[in-house]
């Protein structure tokens, strides 16, 4: 095949890629959007200045490193494109068609290695298809899509563009290994793309695990003299195993950093791992057969395991990854390059399929062990097909897989063209997820909030029915309602929804949700609001109260911190300082809180309490709080300054 051909399909293949989201493009923000972007203001204030930019880009609400180079990008597409949602998912498909080029550039590479350490009778046009072939499939597989289109998981597009880059080093470095070039390109240019990779979401750090895959099964640690296949021992040593080690470490001694996230869930560490098998298994059949009705970016419907027996289905998951993990074991001679599929793909789901307490699923986890998985059966299906004379008729028949992938994930970026239209696609197709239906009140709220429509009004608080309903117990569903009759300046409405979630507030289960609707609260501080504050404080002070909250004193300590900032905006000043003392003493290990706490004394000119404050904060010497640090320093330094002045 003439390198104009390849060339070619893959441009028309990127055309392919580019028209299949170009129906989601309109859509708006969703879910972790808004805390991450749309309302986050590192990223909708202006940057004026390196040390107001460095603040900014670690200020990421979630991730343990803080994804310095995702918000990094986001802020640059707010200061350049605007806020508007289309800019945010246009750069993200733009991120996905040149993970695209890379994971096809890594393809031949692999392949290649593969004909050359194997000694396979497979062309060059055959290896040539081949990587064009897996390319396409992942391209335009509808399981891709959550990656695409909902902005915030830029993050994992991001890491998986820097781990392409950094295995595509490694192939090429190891073709030229025992020259210089080889050298920089295995040792220097490979752990650096790793780190930018890791700087963007920290599951790129699995790249090492990736290449000592792609080692095992396809390369086979082959070198031309024992010093080379030294160097690749020592490689992996210094790179993989020493790592490794000191994050076994650092977990057995501070197993809270890693950990601590398991009082907020409905499930042990032992019984996520039992429902990973499961959820697991689900990924393959999506990725061999997706199914719109399956497919959605909420999949809190899924029950977890509570025991190899409930429900029942959990002891053949865990047997069946078993048998996959240790056929792909067996396979590694047999099959090589199946092997390596089957490996990759579980390789790339041990930090987020695991033990880490994570929401239990999501699709965007697939986004880089997929491609692993396609190249494996592809690369392995073909030349066996092609050796029996069937060689057109693979090609035909992987031609419509792709049509009918492409098909399926231009629906389902259709169904992404509005707010409402996803809300009401994601109700459909998960009709007992409590958050696809929140979105689907959301949607209607949003829709009533801009018209004022009567029937939007109905079908926001129908679909909070139907929520609450799924998730007894839950604020959520109410403090939207109040949000969308407080817009409406229906008070008496808004004031019933606040007593309704009070009324349950006190026996929630504590939750992530439960404090975004908390901080919902601070939209509803204007002096138009007035009649809702009682209402509002006493939610705030049930939710505190809550027994299970109290276990949880890092927890309570972010709903003192939010009501502060609300009795801050209320103008109660004595009630403000209270609740932010009240923060700090239930988790005086938050750095955030210690800053929060100075910001809002020296916002009082109180800067001689304010001084401890800082001194808390500066004893942490985390990096991450280093710009914030200096701007206090300076306000307390201007504020003493000022009194000595008056003086």
């Amino acid at each position: 095949m003439s390198r104009s051909k390849v060339l070619f399909l893959l441009a028309a293949l990127l055309a392919l890629g580019l028209a299949i989201y170009l129906p989601g493009l309109p859509g708006d923000f969703v879910f972790d959007d808004f805390s991450n972007i749309a309302s986050n203001p590192a990223v909708t204030s202006s940057i004026h200045s390196l040390s107001g930019l460095s603040q900014s880009m670690l200020s990421a609400p979630m991730g343990g490193l803080l994804r310095p180079i995702s918000m990094l990008s986001f802020i640059l597409n707010a200061e350049w494109f605007g806020l508007s949602p289309m800019g945010f998912k246009a750069i993200n498909i733009a991120i996905h068609l040149c993970c695209g080029i890379l994971l096809w550039c890594v393809a031949r590479e692999l392949l290649r290695a593969y004909v050359s350490v194997n000694r396979r009778d497979i062309s060059a046009t055959t290896i040539e298809w081949l990587s064009l072939a897996s390319t396409a499939l992942w391209l335009v597989h509808p399981l891709n899509l959550t990656t695409v289109l909902y902005s915030v998981q830029r993050e994992t597009s991001l890491g998986a563009l820097f781990t392409a880059l950094a295995i595509l080093a490694y192939l090429a470095g190891r073709r030229r290994q025992g020259l210089g070039k080889g050298r920089v390109l295995i040792w220097l240019i490979t752990p650096l793309c790793t780190l930018l990779g890791i700087l963007s979401k920290e599951n790129a750090a699995l790249t090492p695990l990736y290449l000592l895959v792609i080692e095992w099964t396809v390369l086979r640690f082959q070198s031309s003299d024992e010093s080379g296949r030294r160097e690749l021992y020592w490689y992996f040593t210094v790179f993989l195993l020493l790592p490794m080690l000191a994050v076994m470490a650092l977990m057995a001694a501070r197993p809270d950093f890693f950990f601590a996230a398991y009082a907020a869930r409905d499930f042990t560490p032992y019984q996520r791992l039992l429902s990973e098998s499961r959820i697991v298994l689900d990924y393959l059949r999506w990725l061999a057969v997706p199914n719109l009705n399956q497919l959605g970016l909420f999949h809190d419907d899924i029950l977890p395991s509570r025991g190899l027996l409930e429900p029942l289905s959990t002891l053949p998951s865990v047997v069946g990854v078993i048998v996959l993990i240790a056929g792909a074991v067996w396979l590694r001679r047999r099959l090589p390059l199946l092997s390596f599929g089957i490996l990759w793909f579980f390789a790339g789901q041990l930090m987020e399929s695991t033990i880490l307490p994570l929401e239990l699923a999501f699709e965007h986890r697939n986004y880089l062990p997929s491609f692993g998985l396609i190249v494996g059966v592809v690369g392995t299906a073909y030349p066996w097909a092609e050796g029996f004379g069937y060689g057109r008729l693979a090609k035909g028949l992987c031609g419509m897989v792709v049509v009918v992938l492409a098909l399926t994930t231009a629906v389902r970026s259709l169904e992404w063209r509005s707010d409402l239209s996803f809300a009401q696609y994601e109700s459909q197709h998960h009709p007992h997820s409590p958050r696809a239906l929140t979105e689907l009140e959301w949607g209607y709220i949003r829709y009533a909030s801009a018209t004022g429509n009567p029937a939007a009004v109905t079908a926001a608080t129908t679909a909070a029915e139907r929520a609450k309903a799924e998730e007894p117990g839950s604020i959520n569903q109410d403090v939207a309602l109040a949000y969308m009759f407080a817009k409406l300046h229906d008070f008496p409405n808004a004031q019933a929804a606040l007593r309704s979630a009070a009324s349950r507030a006190s026996s929630t289960s504590p939750s992530s949700t439960q404090q975004l609707a908390l901080q919902l609260l601070l939209q509803l501080t204007e002096p138009e609001d007035r009649p809702l504050f009682a209402d509002m404080d006493t939610l705030f002070r049930d939710s505190i109260a809550n027994p299970r909250v109290a276990q949880l004193p890092c927890f309570a300590s972010d709903m003192w911190d939010t009501l502060a900032v609300f009795r801050q905006a209320t103008g109660e000043v004595a009630s403000s300082l209270n609740a932010m003392h009240q923060a700090v003493a239930a988790c005086p290990g938050k750095a955030a809180l210690h800053a929060n706490y100075a910001r809002l004394l020296l916002s009082y000119g109180d800067f001689k309490d304010a001084k401890p404050e800082i001194d808390a904060l500066r004893s942490f010497s985390d990096l991450r709080y280093l710009p914030i640090l200096r701007a206090l320093e300076q306000d307390y330094a201007a504020q003493a300054q000022g009194a000595v002045a008056g003086h």
